[in-house]
């Protein structure tokens, strides 16, 4: 079973032990069918996926919906401000 480990948007937060991103560069946030392609291509074989929430909501959303059409298992996993660390959220 193919796991991931991904960031959301590289650039915008610093994660501890995350070295790929699904969105490499700057999004456009207009670009829906540019942002799925990007997803997709990234995912591409993924079975279990655990992504690092960067903000974006609208390429966050986009991953949601390509994991669920491709049937990819996701779990967010957001920053704490108060801990410094980071907390699961599985996406059923």
């Amino acid at each position: 079973m193919k796991t991931l480990k991904m960031g959301l948007c590289r650039g915008r937060h610093d994660i501890p032990g995350v070295e790929s991103y699904i969105y490499p560069s700057q999004v456009d946030p207009l670009d829906l069918a540019g942002q799925a392609a990007t997803a997709a291509a990234a995912l591409a074989g993924v079975e279990v996926l655990d992504l690092y929430v960067t903000g974006l909501t609208v390429a966050l959303v986009t991953v949601i919906n390509h994991c669920h059409r491709a049937g990819i298992r996701l779990t967010l996993w957001h920053y704490d401000r108060e801990s410094g660390s980071y907390y699961p959220q599985p996406v059923a």
